[in-house]
This record gives structure tokens, C-alpha cells and sequence, in this order.
């Protein structure tokens, strides 16, 4: 009866465990949950030192291209982290965390892209453009997050 427990167990170390939709479903939401808070707090915070003038403006821009993408990939990477690792599964933060500041890389281009080509978007599909890219560094990270998956390790008796 232990022998065949052990077998089993040991073939549990190896394999991955099933994906599931939901599962992915609740990463990628709740990685952008995250990330979207992380953003409003560095917008808050900006606009709070923002005096109206061409520092401001200037400012917001850097703030922009500096801070929000590794800002975004940090919350979204956390957010998937913490709903993947739950139950009897775990996966690699870093692998997480790289993909998260890889989304949020490739969100901030398209963000521009996105901004400088505005004018020929009407207001419903600005909207749909810009939650379609907020939801690349989730994806990302839980790309990242799945790739690397594995059963939690048994704790020791």
C-alpha cells in the first residue's frame, strides 16, 4: 500500500498538473486587477505633483515610459502568481514576473502607437483598444506563470 503511494506521488513530481480555464481565467484577471491598481496609485501620485506646467507634462511622460511598464508587469506578475500558486499547484515567479514586464513592454509601445494614432479611432473602439492592451501583461505573465507549472512538493514527515 505504501509502495503504490510513493509510486504515485513520485508520478506526481513529474507531471503537470491539468490546465483548467477557469483557473486561467482567474490569473489573468486578477493579474489585471493588480496591475491596473498599481497604475492608478503612480497616476494618482503623478497628478498630486503635477503643477499644470510643461514639468508636469514632461514629467507624466516620463513617469509614462519609465514606471508604468515594470509597474504594470510587477502588479499583473503578482496577481497571477498569488491565484496560480494556490491549491496543489505552484509555478516560477521569475518565469511570471519576466513575462509580466514583457506585457507590459509591449503594452506601453502600443499604448503610443495607440495614442498617436487616436484620431482616426471613434470613442468605442479607443475603448476596446485600450482594455485589449491592458490585458497583454497578464497574459503574458500568465504565460510565463503556466509554462513553468508543477505540483507543490509534499511537506516532509
Amino acid at each position: 500500500m505504501d509502495e503504490s503511494g510513493a509510486a504515485e506521488d513520485k508520478k506526481q513530481k513529474r507531471q503537470k498538473p491539468p490546465l483548467s480555464v477557469g483557473r486561467i481565467a482567474r490569473e489573468i484577471l486578477a493579474g489585471t486587477a493588480l496591475g491596473l491598481a498599481a497604475l492608478l496609485v503612480a497616476h494618482v501620485t503623478a497628478t498630486a505633483f503635477d503643477d499644470g506646467g510643461c514639468f508636469g507634462v514632461f514629467g507624466f511622460l516620463a513617469m509614462f515610459v519609465l514606471v508604468f511598464p515594470p509597474l504594470n508587469g510587477l502588479g499583473s506578475a503578482v496577481g497571477v502568481y498569488f491565484v496560480g500558486s494556490r491549491g496543489k499547484q505552484t509555478g516560477s515567479f521569475p518565469a511570471t514576473l519576466v513575462g509580466g514586464f514583457l506585457g507590459g513592454l509591449v503594452a506601453a509601445l502600443l499604448y503610443l502607437y495607440a495614442s498617436a494614432a487616436g484620431n482616426v479611432m471613434s470613442g468605442i473602439e479607443k475603448i476596446v483598444l485600450w482594455v485589449l492592451i491592458s490585458l497583454i501583461p497578464p497574459i503574458l505573465a500568465t504565460l510565463g506563470f503556466n509554462l513553468t507549472r508543477r505540483y507543490k512538493q509534499p511537506p516532509s514527515s
